[in-house]
């Protein structure tokens, strides 16, 4: 070979060489620049996005109710102290009404009582306050228990009511006879009229000890130097027995009177928590952001409505008879450690572990790359020694053999790189220096041929 076609193989190597290094510097580049820009771009986005409130309908019970009083309060607060969540308060008849339009889509939360059926997407948020099975009567009647009621004419809420279905729970325990009692059915503001007025005997009711109506029940009776008695459930742990959803309370003596105590001493009685609810189908963040409000600003609340005083996160040591929903439960584990934390020691071990893997990786592959380059250069050397023994032939048959096993190579070479055994980037060199090599074979062949 001559020193011209010697220069000419290298330099054919090299320009290979560094096109392929460029082709990938090339490739590499805009890459990372193509990152770098989307980044700045998503950044931008994310940092100036200007989003809208997301507004919360919640039925919260009839006008004035304790759980609807509390619920405007809350959306007051809301309104202070939230930038991404607006709640819409409108009043309904009941805790069924109230799960028929959630169900139903028409709202986005709901107050209920705990023993209010419910389907399976419907999902918790928090206790509210409880309510309390109150049973009042004058003095003079000689109510005693629920049992005295017998042969008494008693004030009872509406047919279909919650309260009714409270005071069937307590008239079935105590076994009283449907018509040994004188039934009315009229609204708990006309019954407490007609108890003052000595039209009724007593009054059933459930309610918070801090109702509007309740309160002003008592003020009156105390006005008129009326006595009431507060007749408790004394058999409330029975009733939760036999209904989980009910729980027992206990109403601490002069609770709504000091000067004559009323009640005179504490008394036992049946409650039922209320509770606020949502649908598993609304997004956590709201729900997240709304459950914050309700227990980072517990004494805005207060301030404005004792009854907020009540507002707690589910007992989960007592189970739930509702699901909680995600958002709430994210609110509520805020403190707690994550699973990073918690398993920190075997973390560090598999990522120690991992380190020490992709370590005998990467020096299996430099170790495999370099023996690639290696077997390369052996071939790329048998072409340079079949090219010399070109140049120092005088017979044609030398030729002949050296085509022959120049060819041989190329197909070494080829299933070589079938098996991954060299890379494309050699094998590009590889071909460079072969058609170099078969040129020079062709061009001492034909020499000879000329000699003759």
């Amino acid at each position: 070979m001559t020193d011209n076609q010697q220069d000419t193989i290298d330099e054919l190597r090299l320009k290979n060489e560094r096109q392929v290094r460029k082709k990938g510097n090339w490739f590499l580049s805009r890459f990372v620049l193509l990152g770098l820009v989307g980044l700045v771009i998503g950044g931008y986005f994310y940092l100036t996005r200007n989003e809208e409130p997301m507004t919360l309908k919640v039925a919260a019970g009839p006008y004035r109710s304790d759980s609807y009083e509390l619920m405007r309060d809350v959306a007051d607060v809301v309104a202070r102290h939230s930038d991404t969540l607006i709640l819409e308060v409108v009043p309904s008849k009941n805790s069924s009404e109230n799960i028929s339009l959630l169900n139903r889509g028409e709202v986005d939360l709901a107050t209920i009582r705990s023993d209010t059926p419910v389907v399976s997407d419907v999902q918790m948020i928090a206790d509210l306050f409880p309510d309390y099975f109150q049973l009042i009567s004058r003095s003079e009647s000689l109510i005693y228990s629920p049992s005295d009621l017998v042969g008494k004419k008693v004030a009872v809420p509406f047919y279909g009511t919650d309260e009714l279905r409270s005071f069937w729970i307590v008239g079935d325990h105590y076994d009283i006879p449907i018509q040994g009692v004188e039934w009315v059915s009229i609204p708990f503001e006309e019954g407490t009229r007609k108890l003052l007025s000595g039209e009724v005997d007593a009054i059933f009711t459930v309610r918070s000890l801090r109702d509007r109506v309740l309160l002003n029940l008592f003020a009156d009776s105390e006005l008129k130097n009326l006595p009431l008695r507060y007749v408790p459930i004394d058999q409330a742990e029975a009733l939760a027995i036999k209904r989980p959803f009910l729980q027992v309370g206990s109403i601490p003596k002069g609770t709504f009177i000091g000067k004559a105590p009323t009640p005179r001493s504490h008394s036992i009685t049946t409650t039922v928590q209320r509770v606020l609810v949502t649908k598993d189908s609304i997004d956590e963040v709201p729900v997240r952001e709304l459950t914050r409000i309700l227990f980072e600003n517990r004494l805005d609340l207060t301030i404005r409505f004792a009854l907020a005083s009540a507002i707690k996160r589910p007992d989960f040591a007592q189970g739930l008879a509702i699901p909680l929903h995600t958002g709430a439960e994210q609110y509520f584990n805020r403190d707690e450690p994550s699973f990073v934390q918690e398993n920190a020691e075997p973390l560090a071990l598999m990522v120690t572990v991992a380190a020490m893997l992709f370590s005998s990786m990467i020096a299996l592959r430099s170790r495999f790359v370099s023996t690639q380059k290696n077997r390369m250069d052996s071939y790329n050397y048998l072409l340079l020694d079949i090219a010399d023994k070109a140049n120092n032939s005088t017979h044609l048959e030398d030729i002949a053999v050296l085509k022959t096993e120049l060819f041989e190579t190329l197909e070494r070479v080829v299933r070589a790189l079938d098996t991954d055994e060299v890379t494309e980037e050699g094998f590009q060199t590889f071909s460079f220096l072969w058609e170099s090599v078969r040129v020079v074979l062709n061009e001492k062949e034909h020499s000879l041929k000329t000699d003759v």
